[in-house]
């Protein structure tokens, strides 16, 4: 009966320890298998991360081929080639500066221009406006707006310069859906002036939505042009 009380004790000291080995063995592979998760999820967060980047470029090229075969669409050849790659370069990173669409910004200048760099605004009187360029900007507007970002604009001839007209412009516009918070009321702004929108919004009376139609609807033409 000794005898047989020692063997069964030294197989549960055996057994035991070959639990303690399994067990180790089993810790030691489960740290190895969390380090290859660990590795395979930093790896796929790196490649998520580099399938967004180019994504975001792919985008990126697509809106800079729209701009440009836009502007020629619009030019109609009035602009020179360089002219038109230098908008497109200045269209494409105030897009992306601003997180802009930058074909509405082209829908902009559709309707006040027609995509005439030398158009010079009328009133209905056949008198001149004296809205210049592209986007039809005034020069009193575009020396403020200028201003503020080191640009010279003293003369009608510096903003029938389609770089020149196109970044105030724009800017100007910026700043419209900077006040408003919508593009809706910006471009409302844009052809009646904020202080006349401000007048109407604080007395209530409802924005005439005539030009933004138009815009919008330049827009629409702009979109369904094949790139």
């Amino acid at each position: 009966m000794k005898s047989n009380v020692r063997i069964s004790k030294l197989t549960f000291a055996i057994a035991l320890v070959l639990c303690f080995g399994a067990l180790g063995l089993f810790v030691s592979h489960w740290h190895a298998r969390q380090a290859e998760i660990q590795q395979l999820a930093v790896k796929e967060s790196i490649l998520r991360g580099e399938l967004e980047q180019l994504s975001a470029w792919g985008k990126w090229t697509i809106d800079y081929v729209k701009i440009s075969r836009a502007l020629d669409y619009l030019s109609k050849g009035r602009l020179t080639e360089e002219q038109r790659e230098m908008l497109t370069e200045q269209i494409w990173q105030i897009s992306r500066s601003y997180a802009t669409d930058p074909l509405l910004i082209l829908a902009v200048v559709a309707q006040e221009s027609h995509g005439n760099p030398n158009a010079r605004g009328r009133m209905q009187s056949g008198a001149y406006s004296g809205a210049l360029g592209l986007m039809q900007i005034k020069l009193e507007t575009a020396k403020k707006m200028g201003a503020h970002f080191g640009l010279s604009v003293e003369t009608e001839e510096d903003l029938l310069r389609p770089e020149i007209n196109v970044t105030v412009g724009t800017a100007y516009l910026i700043r419209l859906i900077s006040k408003y918070g919508n593009w809706k009321d910006a471009l409302i702004a844009y052809n009646l002036g904020h202080s006349a929108v401000d007048r109407m919004l604080q007395s209530g009376k409802p924005l005439p939505t005539k030009y933004y139609e138009h815009v919008i609807s330049k827009y629409q033409n702009l979109m369904s042009l094949e790139f």
